[in-house]
């Protein structure tokens, strides 16, 4: 997996193509939470839930109907308020908490990711596979693999985050 560090630069970048009306502090934060939210499932792992279980780490909620039920569920309890804009909000949380899966895809670590769980359990990596996987737990983090990990992901998650975000920021500069 990329690191809880890391996760929420894909909605912190696609934020600022938001139209200024839709976007608010509050749907960034909640954003940025989606994106992370899909690794709570490593909670299993004290439960005594297998790896490749369907409700294993990189499982059901790595998957698009995850994300797909969390960001509709979502835009309905906390943005039903808005007069307009529901699809985007939806869509937003949705890219953000699908962009997690898609993060770890691209990582050289793990089973793999249950994109289309619960319709199956296979597991998938993209064929370029750039990004160190992630550590879990805290303590193994502060290591040199920890430092392996941050340079990493700086190099192919942040620095091309910074640059949509930089275009993002011109279009709507002189719109």
């Amino acid at each position: 997996m990329c690191s809880a560090f890391t996760h929420p630069a894909i909605p912190l970048a696609l934020a600022v193509f938001l139209p200024k009306e839709t976007v608010s502090p509050t749907l960034v934060v909640i954003g940025a939470a989606c994106s992370i939210v899909p690794d709570l499932d490593a909670i299993g792992f004290r439960l005594g839930v297998s790896y490749g279980d369907m409700f294993g780490h990189r499982g059901f909620t790595h998957s698009i109907v995850f994300a797909a039920a969390l960001s509709a569920l979502l835009t309905f309890t906390l943005f039903r308020h808005l007069a307009t804009g529901n699809w985007l909000v939806f869509v937003f949380l949705f890219v953000a908490t699908l962009s997690h899966p898609l993060l770890d895809m691209l990582t050289n670590g793990g089973l793999g990711i249950a994109l289309f769980a619960p319709f199956s359990n296979q597991r998938y990596f993209f064929p370029s596979r750039p990004i160190e996987v992630s550590p879990i737990g805290v303590a193994s983090f502060f290591s040199t693999w920890g430092i392996r990990v941050l340079l990493s992901e700086l190099q192919w998650v942040w620095l091309p985050a910074a640059g949509v975000f930089a275009v993002g920021y011109i279009i709507r500069r002189y719109r």
